[in-house]
């Protein structure tokens, strides 16, 4: 029973991609350079997930693919901070987090977690930086948006996808090593399963972002 409900679940978040991936499609034409790099990371994400599909059905590790997905989600998230969040004058912290996410992976990598096994510390170490990113554009929002238009903001829906999705992922990430090595397989889909629910409001938020964005848009 466990493992049909982390199953059903782990399918639901496979295809909530599809609903931000065809408002995308639809906004294409005349999508900014911020929403076609969530456009990018949508699009990424469902290559992985075929990836993943195909491993697990051929009984491979996805050890590697895990670690890809994280590299990538936080460079494209990393790049859309950059030009959504410091417009002209605050771009310094983003290349602060861009280092420390550079040092930390290296030093990750040669002395605590070898890129062929679960770098859970560095997917800790890309939640908080993009928690800490995400309340830095919400404040900033808040200081050039009026309250009527705050809700009808593309980017403010996708920027509490990222914040909701990291912030509730966080505590599974600290224990995500143990989680995905050390617990049966049933237990492991289980739990992890609340990542899958956590994908599945991320696509939502981000699919509501692209439904609200409109040709032409100022950019903030």
């Amino acid at each position: 029973m466990d493992s049909t409900i982390s199953e059903i679940i782990r399918v639901a978040s496979n295809i909530s991609l599809l609903v931000p991936l065809t408002i995308y499609i639809t906004r294409m034409k005349y999508a900014s350079k911020q929403v076609h790099i969530i456009g990018v990371l949508i699009i990424a994400s469902g290559l992985f997930d075929l990836a993943g599909f195909v491993l697990f059905s051929m009984h491979q590790s996805t050890v590697v693919l895990f670690n890809l997905y994280y590299f990538t989600l936080f460079f494209l998230l990393t790049w859309f901070y950059y030009e959504v969040l410091f417009v002209n004058t605050r771009r310094l912290m983003v290349w602060i987090g861009l280092a420390v996410y550079l040092q930390s992976f290296i030093l990750v990598t040669v002395f605590v977690q070898n890129f062929f096994e679960y770098q859970t510390l560095m997917w800790l170490i890309t939640a908080i930086i993009m928690i800490t990113y995400s309340i830095a554009y919400f404040f900033y929002s808040l200081s050039i948006i009026t309250t009527s238009g705050l809700f009808g903001y593309s980017l403010i829906w996708i920027n509490v996808g990222v914040m909701i999705y990291f912030c509730l992922n966080l505590f599974l990430f600290v224990m995500g090593n143990h989680v995905l090595t050390k617990l049966d397989p049933t237990t492991s889909a289980l739990i992890w399963s609340t990542h899958n629910v956590n994908n599945i409001i991320k696509n939502i938020l981000f699919a509501i972002g692209m439904f609200f964005y409109k040709k032409k848009i100022a950019s903030f």
